[in-house]
Parts: structure tokens; sequence; C-alpha cells
């Protein structure tokens, strides 16, 4: 996984007049060069913030691309998928271990 070649990338389409033209253009052309997994680009092109954000894609950085319309995202587009996503850091459920509200 590359996550951080994907924060680079959001930060450059804010950053760079250039590269964020052409990420407006052909998105898959422009992100050729960064080390991405097949994965990471089918949920790039798709504009999948939610599979991205799973990842561990930083969401603040993701949003850079609704600003200019990457990927069809807009800001609306967005915040629906992202409430979609589940937080990567949050400790995953085992339903064979009993929580500690279940200890009593």
């Amino acid at each position: 996984m590359s996550v951080y070649q994907i924060n680079k990338l959001c930060h450059r389409t804010l950053r760079d007049l250039e590269f964020r033209a052409a990420m407006q253009r052909d998105p898959a052309t422009a992100m050729a060069p960064f080390d991405l997994t097949p994965q990471e680009r089918e949920a790039l092109l798709a504009g999948d913030v939610a599979t991205l954000f799973e990842m561990g894609v930083h969401p603040f950085l993701l949003s850079f691309l609704t600003r200019y319309e990457i990927s069809g995202l807009t800001t609306a587009v967005y915040s629906e998928r992202i409430r979609k996503a589940r937080d990567p850091r949050a400790p995953s459920a085992d339903p064979g271990r009993p929580r500690s509200s279940d200890n009593g």
C-alpha cells in the first residue's frame, strides 16, 4: 500500500496548477507516475473516498480533490461517501470477545 503517495498526490493537486489541470483533464494519465496499487488507482479514479480513508489516506488531503471536482468529487458527493467509511483506527469488533460494558 502506498498511502503516502496518495496523500502526496492530493497535496500536489492543491499546490501544482499544471498537475491539477492534468488531474481534471485525464486523472489516469496524471497519476501514472505515482507508485500506487491497482486498488488505489481504481479507488482514486472512482472517487471512492471511503475506501481510500479506510486504507489510511488522510481525509483532509482527500478533500482537496473536491475543490477541483477531480474524479467527479464535489463537496456533496465527498460528504455522502466519506460518511460510509469506517474509521481504520477504531478497534474492530470481535464477536467472541465481551465488551467492557458486558463485564458486570
